[in-house]
């Protein structure tokens, strides 16, 4: 009489078990993809704080209102490949101190009254000192958040960007992307 062994009923159920577990994992690569994504790191230097803040069109605006004009000012940022943050516009809605209207290598323009000025400026990071003004702002993807989520009003923050790694839901991308089609055709 042979003996029977514990390995011998261990040894479908460790097959199986592998094969499941390729399966899906199969299913999970199908349907996400581990990318790196550009992100903004805003630190807050009183705190020794800080918050990532994914930026997947590389695109943000930061918006204040002018101290001394009391109009909006918008300032588009982009992230290059390298995490420089490069200023390529400002608008704003007055003329006067502070605000610019003749950079060197720079396209300035006026649409009826929204001045707007076109030029490349490089930084590594912005240091900003938030204002206790509503609309002192970071929107990103059309997405806002006040100045004042991420520090004390009258406090120091440092925006600085930064590569990050993420999960993707492929399926998501597809279902917003067949989204804006039918409502162009719309």
């Amino acid at each position: 009489m042979e003996l029977i062994q514990c390995s011998d009923f261990m040894k479908p159920k460790i097959e199986i078990f592998i094969l499941v577990f390729i399966m899906l994992l199969g299913l999970f690569f199908s349907s996400y993809r581990v990318v790196r994504e550009k992100a903004l790191v805003i630190r807050d230097v009183e705190q020794n704080t800080q918050k990532v803040i994914p930026v997947p069109e590389r695109k943000f605006v930061l918006s204040f209102i002018h101290s001394v004009q009391k109009t909006p000012v918008y300032e588009i940022f982009y992230i290059e490949d390298n995490n420089k943050l490069t200023l390529r516009e400002t608008k704003y809605y007055s003329l006067g101190v502070g605000l610019p209207f003749n950079e060197v290598n720079s396209k300035f323009s006026n649409d009826e009254g929204e001045f707007d000025l076109k030029f490349t400026r490089d930084f590594d990071s912005i240091p900003i000192r938030v204002s206790p003004i509503p609309k002192h702002e970071i929107n990103i993807g059309g997405k806002v958040y006040p100045l004042t989520v991420f520090v004390k009003p009258e406090d120091l923050m440092i925006i600085s960007a930064t590569d990050r790694w993420s999960i993707k839901n492929l399926w998501r991308k597809e279902q917003k992307d067949g989204r804006k089609l039918s409502e162009s055709r719309g």
